[in-house]
């Protein structure tokens, strides 16, 4: 079972950031899975979607984020 859980910020999109928020997944064990770019100029923001091998380390690494006062909503389960 893999987990998985996604990050929401708002537009303009922004690589450095994107950049940070993987460096401090990765280091817990996590990748990032899915980018979803907006689709319109009407979009709210951008999501990432970061996965992990275990449910301890999604449930730390979303911590981590939310502390830094990021919204993160997860983590649950991927499936198989």
């Amino acid at each position: 079972m893999t987990y998985m859980f996604e990050v929401y910020y708002k537009l303009p999109a922004d690589s450095e950031k994107e950049a940070a928020l993987l460096q401090c997944v990765a280091k817990l064990g996590g990748r990032l899975n899915y980018r979803e770019e907006p689709q319109n100029d009407l979009a709210a923001g951008v999501c990432l979607t970061y996965g992990f091998d275990r449910l301890e380390q999604a449930e730390a690494a979303a911590e981590s984020l939310r502390r830094q006062g990021e919204h993160v909503e997860g983590p649950q389960d991927y499936g198989p």
